[in-house]
């Protein structure tokens, strides 16, 4: 018995030092990807990348898309305030290292959600307006839960909810929130069925 745990504990050993070499590895291989791309797009040599590098290098990375103003402004979000002259003040703004690969994770995650929006507004803006009318979004709302009526009291429901602009449609920077709030809507609505149901 005593063996089996020292053959247990060897090997547990043996497993995270694996796993710590790995993370090492990894880290690695992370400082070279960023420092390569400091060294391609950073051309000022300002220690960060301003947003217009920053744009080059996602272009560079995604060239089949390139980055409109309201992601360049989200991605500056984590951009730093530095001093490149040496006067005390900052005079210029940009991405660290520390942060950069974060930002570029964030951009293909924005691409993956630009996506899926184009596709909702290609199948249901049907008029093209850039917003979903109610019985547009009507149809949204059969196409995510299928299995559950629509009223225009639903339509009305999520529009309440999520029409932030207040103009009685649902625009591109509100239409997952309401396939969100329709999901969790649809869902009690589907229990409350089941309920009348079997009473």
């Amino acid at each position: 018995m005593p063996g089996a745990a020292v053959a247990v504990a060897a090997r547990a050993r043996k497993r995270k030092a694996e796993l710590h070499k790995q993370k090492v590895a990894a880290r690695a291989a992370s400082k070279r990807k960023v420092d390569a791309w400091f060294q391609q797009f950073d051309s000022n040599h300002s220690g960060v990348l301003e947003v217009d590098q920053l744009k080059a290098l996602l272009i560079h990375l995604n060239p089949h898309t390139t980055p409109d103003q309201a992601a360049l402004d989200m991605l500056m979000q984590k951009a730093v305030d530095i001093d490149t002259t040496g006067d005390g003040n900052p005079d210029t703004k940009g991405i660290s290292r520390s942060s950069a690969e974060t930002v570029v994770a964030k951009y293909s995650e924005y691409i993956a959600q630009q996506a899926v929006l184009d596709g909702i507004f290609a199948e249901f803006d049907t008029n093209k307006s850039g917003v979903l009318e109610p019985d547009q979004l009507a149809n949204l709302l059969k196409k995510v839960s299928p299995d559950v009526e629509v009223t225009d009291g639903d339509v009305d429901f999520v529009l309440e909810q999520c029409d932030k602009s207040k103009e009685g449609t649902i625009n591109r920077e509100e239409v997952l929130t309401a396939c969100a709030t329709w999901k969790v809507a649809a869902s009690d609505k589907a229990q409350e069925t089941c309920v009348c149901l079997i009473a």
